[in-house]
C-alpha cells in the first residue's frame, strides 16, 4: 500500500500485514486464548457515542495537556512494547524519536530489543522507562540506577506479568525462545523480502536491555533467563519499598480494578496506569474503557490516570479524556506503521492521531483537552453502553 493511500491506523494495520511475515504479524495482532478481550477493547470504545454541537467557537484550538507536570502536544503517549526489532531494525529508538517529534513521551519496556541507554541518547526528556520486580532484587536495582544514570525521572511499574499467557497464535507458529517455526512459515517468510533483507543486514535481534557476561542476551538464552528471573511473589510490599527509595514519579501499569487502583493511590502511586495489555495477557476481562469510571471515582484525584488498549481514533482519546483518563496511550498503532514504512511513517501515525483529535474536539465543541468531560456523550437511553459505564 503506497503511502499517500494510506489514511488512518487501520490501513497501517494492513500495510503491515503486507510487509510482515505472517508469523510475525500474528504476534503484532494476536490476543490471549479467545482473545475476546482484545476484541472488546476496541468494541466498546465504539460503542460510546458523542453529541454534535454547533456554532461553537473553536478560534485557538488547542490539544496540549501535561502529565505529572511535563507537557505534551495531546493527550497520547507510547505504551511500553517489547521486542519492537522484530517489526523494524529502527526499533525503539525510532519510534522515540517520533514521540519526541510529536510532543509525546515513550515508555521503554522492560522487554525492549535495545537498551535503556540507547533510547535515552535520542529521547533524554521524552522517556519514562518500565521496570518489573525481578526475583533477585540485585537485577531490579541494577536496571533502577541505569533509569536513574540517564537522567529517567519517571518509572512505570509491571504491576500484572505474575502470571503467564497463553497466546495460541504464537503456539501455532513455534514463537517459543528461540523460535521454532513450522515449515510453512519459512515459505512464508521467503515471500517477504524486504523483512528478510532488514533482519539479515539490520539491528540483531536481542533482548538487549539486559546482558550477560558484558554482551545483549540473545534471544535463545530468553527462556532461561526469564525462568530465573521471574517473580511471582512481587507484591504491594516491593511498590512500598520502591517509593521510599526513588525520588522521582512511579507509575503502576496493569490497574484494572478500583481497589487496586485505591491501594495505588495509598502507597504513593502519581499515576494509575489501566491496560490489559491490549488483551494479550489474560482473556476475558473488561475492556480498559470500561472500568475507566469505576478507577477515576475510586482515586478520587489523588493520582493521574491513563489508559492503553482500543485507542484507534482521535474520537477515543476525547472519550478516554471526557471520563478522567489525563491521556492514553497507544501500541500496536505505532508497532503497525513502525512495521509498514519505519520512523516516517511512525510520524505520520501521530499526525493522523492529532487531525482526528482536533476534528473530534471541534464536533463536539470544545476548544480546549481541559473542556472535555461527560457532557460530550449523547444523551444515554436507558439500556446504552453510557449509562452502564456511568453508573
Amino acid at each position: 500500500m503506497r503511502e499517500k493511500w494510506i489514511v488512518s491506523i487501520d490501513d497501517y494495520r494492513r500495510a503491515s500485514r503486507k510487509r510482515l511475515p505472517r508469523m510475525i504479524s500474528d504476534y503484532l495482532e494476536g490476543g490471549a486464548l479467545d482473545e475476546t478481550t482484545m476484541r472488546a477493547n476496541e468494541e466498546r470504545f465504539d460503542a460510546l457515542m458523542l453529541r454534535q454541537r454547533s456554532l461553537v467557537d473553536l478560534t485557538g484550538m488547542n490539544t496540549s495537556t501535561t502529565v505529572l507536570g511535563r507537557p505534551l502536544a495531546m493527550p497520547l503517549m507510547v505504551a511500553p512494547m517489547g521486542m519492537l526489532t522484530i517489526f523494524h531494525p529502527g526499533s525503539d529508538p525510532a519510534v522515540a524519536r517520533a514521540a519526541v517529534r510529536a510532543g509525546s513521551i515513550f515508555i521503554h519496556s522492560a522487554w525492549a530489543g535495545c537498551s535503556l541507554e540507547e533510547v535515552a541518547q535520542v529521547a533524554p526528556e521524552n522517556l519514562w522507562a518500565q521496570v518489573a520486580f525481578w526475583k533477585d532484587p540485585a537485577e531490579t536495582a541494577s536496571y533502577i540506577n541505569r533509569a536513574r544514570a540517564v537522567g529517567v525521572d519517571t518509572l512505570v511499574v509491571a504491576g500484572d506479568v505474575g502470571s503467564s499467557s497463553k497466546r495460541e497464535r504464537d503456539l501455532r507458529h513455534g514463537l517459543s525462545m528461540p523460535p521454532r517455526p513450522p515449515v510453512a512459515d519459512y515459505f512464508n517468510a521467503a515471500t517477504r523480502p524486504g523483512w528478510l533483507y532488514r533482519w539479515l543486514t539490520g539491528r540483531k535481534m536481542t533482548y538487549g536491555n539486559y546482558q550477560v557476561n558484558g554482551r545483549p542476551l540473545r534471544m535463545d538464552e530468553m527462556n532461561s533467563w526469564m525462568a530465573s528471573h521471574k517473580n511471582p511473589g512481587a507484591t504491594w510490599d516491593d511498590f512500598a519499598k520502591l517509593r521510599s527509595e526513588w525520588q522521582g514519579n512511579l507509575v503502576i501499569k496493569g490497574i484494572m480494578d478500583p481497589e487496586d487502583a485505591a491501594r495505588a493511590a495509598d502507597e504513593g502511586a502519581d499515576g494509575i496506569f489501566i491496560s490489559n495489555h491490549g488483551g494479550r495477557q489474560f482473556d476475558s476481562q473488561p475492556a480498559t474503557i470500561d472500568v475507566l469510571p469505576s478507577i477515576v471515582e475510586a482515586v478520587g484525584g489523588r493520582a493521574e490516570i491513563y489508559l492503553d488498549g482500543g485507542v484507534r481514533r482521535g474520537h477515543d482519546i476525547v472519550k478516554a479524556v471526557a471520563l478522567g483518563a489525563k491521556a492514553v496511550l497507544a501500541g500496536r498503532p505505532f508497532a503497525y506503521a513502525l512495521a509498514a514504512g519505519g520512523e516516517h511513517a511512525v510520524d505520520r501515525a501521530f499526525g493522523i492521531y492529532h487531525e482526528e483529535l482536533k476534528g473530534a474536539m471541534g464536533f463536539v465543541g470544545r476548544a480546549s483537552v481541559a473542556e472535555l468531560d461527560r457532557t460530550v456523550f449523547a444523551n444515554p437511553s436507558p439500556s446504552s453502553v453510557l449509562e452502564g459505564l456511568l453508573l
